[in-house]
């Protein structure tokens, strides 16, 4: 009977983000996302006049979480090109089956804007304080959340 059921893994929660440029929004600018569980899922948008752009919620089906051998693990990487730079707006790893209620807050809210430097994130879940993720990211999320840097990352202790 095992690997007869087929799971539903969740991929990425709904993003929702707006890019600019030194406080200008960035119109017309694809944006790319790349969701890696079993295979490479790719989707991309383009930001609107404002530069705004989303993506909608992904999910799949399959039998693989059915093994006690296999760990669920998905990457996900959301960014763009401009002028033959890459700039990362979200960049993490999933463990478990489920989006973490960390990315599902931030990534409803992914501002971003080009003259920031990207830094690494680490996510703490103040209810379990062993479920923790890095992610590397030029975005922000001011007022959203209690934070700390140390010198190589910054904290966030969700709210």
């Amino acid at each position: 009977m095992l690997g007869l059921i087929r799971y539903t893994v969740e991929l990425c929660p709904e993003v929702k983000g707006q890019l600019s440029d030194n406080g200008i929004p960035l119109a017309n600018q694809l944006i790319e996302r790349s969701l890696t569980y079993e295979e490479e899922e790719l989707d991309s948008v383009y930001t609107d006049e404002n530069g705004c752009f989303s993506f909608p919620a992904k999910s799949l089906k399959s039998r693989k979480p059915g093994s006690i051998f296999h760990e669920p693990v998905v990457r996900i990487i959301i960014d763009l090109e401009k002028d033959g730079e890459v700039y990362n707006l979200w960049l993490g790893f999933q463990h478990g089956l489920k989006n973490p209620k960390e990315f599902k807050k931030l990534l409803k809210d992914l501002k971003a804007d080009l003259t920031d430097k990207e830094v690494k994130h680490h996510l703490i879940n103040p209810e379990d304080p062993l479920d923790e993720h890095f992610i590397k990211s030029i975005a922000r999320w001011e007022n959203k959340i209690k934070r700390a840097y140390n010198g190589n990352f910054i904290t966030h202790f969700m709210r």
